[in-house]
């Protein structure tokens, strides 16, 4: 009797063990022994394509690799190999592959063709689901694009097919800009084909934006500041050689800004102005500060929080003049009420507090501690803040 209780004693501690240990075994060795071994084996290939400062690539492979169900899976169905697209072969698998963000997760057949692919975390059931569908001749990646490369693409299933390319961080252009193509110049106003032209197409010579400059008016009927946010992204590419430049050619610059009237585009103000604002940025940072202080900035980005909250923030490290710290908090404070988000708060405190308005700083640094505490935000978080609130109050009393 002893001497099985011992028995199913060991077994127990055994099976526990092992089941507290699983993990994907990934092979050791160079791409082509991987190759070689999945060809004897007759498996596919699964390629974890990470890179060492990646965070989702560290979560995924402590918290989903070591997953029982995870490994058992992988083990089992593939050939698993994983490694850095920073160092090595991973450099060149990283471009042959298209590898653009990562975790970028693969399945290959034995010769090295895509079968499968995907990017980004996932959890342990939406992993095996996505390990599933490499063996699905419909679901898998490669059957879905060449699905919609050779099949007419239509309103519905463009969206479908820009969802898989940018699923696998890929470029979906090439499909978008083939779709549009066959597209009625009238049908491109369409909240599906605006939208594709806002986030995919940048040639300012395209059909497309050709359409949507002759035609601005009907598009800000629908789609408001979306269309001269849109149309002033595009003009400032006809500066690009000037801002892409080492130094400032105040006569050239002159020369294309003329030439740039000359083509009457919507929104030429805001567009030159933007273009001026960034070349002081690199090469007058007083002249900078004075255009951003400016009523144009605010008015041009009245809907742009991220760069309301940047501006203000960059004027609270860099700029004392008052006027402009008075600019600064404009911005703050518009960027609060478009999102009043921790990060917005905390800046709109600070951009007050060096303002001298101890009054309003106080008032927002414990709005934006409060924020920070909903939005389960650690005490070291906001640590920052927290001082940042004991100064005003110190002001206050003094």
């Amino acid at each position: 009797m002893i001497k099985k209780l011992f028995v199913s004693a060991f077994i127990f501690l055994f099976n526990y063990s092992n089941a507290q240990n699983k993990q994907i075994m990934f092979e050791v060795g160079d791409f082509a022994s991987v190759l070689k071994l999945a060809a004897k084996q007759n498996k596919y290939i699964f390629i974890d394509a990470y890179t060492t400062w990646c965070g989702p690539c560290k979560k995924m492979s402590k918290e989903v690799f070591t997953t029982d169900t995870v490994a058992n899976y992988f083990n089992r169905s593939f050939v698993n190999y994983k490694f850095d697209m920073e160092k090595g072969e991973g450099i060149e698998f990283a471009k042959k592959y298209e590898v653009n963000c990562y975790p970028n997760l693969l399945v290959l057949d034995s010769k090295g063709n895509i079968i499968h692919r995907g990017a980004g975390y996932m959890k342990p059931a939406e992993f095996i689901a996505f390990a599933k569908a490499a063996f699905s001749s419909d679901d898998n990646f490669i059957a879905k694009k060449s699905f919609y490369e050779n099949a007419k693409l239509t309103e519905i299933t463009v969206s479908e097919y820009i969802s898989l390319m940018e699923g696998a961080c890929l470029d979906p252009s090439p499909g978008v800009s083939k779709y549009l193509q066959s597209v009625k110049e009238e049908d491109l106003i369409s909240k599906t084909n605006w939208t594709l032209i806002r986030d995919n197409v940048n040639d300012i010579d395209s059909r497309e934006i050709k359409y949507l400059l002759k035609n601005h008016h009907e598009f800000e009927l629908k789609y408001n500041k979306e269309v001269e946010d849109k149309i002033s992204k595009m003009g400032l590419t006809y500066f690009s050689e000037h801002l892409r430049s080492k130094e400032l050619d105040k006569v050239a610059f002159e020369k294309t800004k003329q030439d740039f009237l000359k083509l009457n585009w919507p929104y030429s103000e805001r567009i030159i102005f933007d273009a001026e604002l960034r070349l002081n940025k690199r090469f007058n940072k007083p002249v900078y500060f004075e255009m951003a202080s400016k009523p144009e900035f605010l008015a041009y980005n009245n809907t742009n929080v991220a760069a309301l909250n940047s501006m203000a923030w960059t004027f609270y490290e860099e700029v004392t003049d008052k006027k402009q710290l008075e600019a600064a908090v404009n911005m703050a404070k518009r960027a609060c009420e478009l999102e009043d988000y921790y990060m917005h708060l905390d800046t709109y405190a600070a951009v007050l507090f060096k303002a001298e308005k101890y009054k309003e700083a106080e008032t927002q640094a414990v709005k934006a501690i409060e924020a920070a505490k909903k939005e389960k935000m650690k005490e070291v978080d906001y640590k920052e803040t927290s001082e940042l609130l004991k100064k005003i109050k110190a002001k206050l009393k003094g």
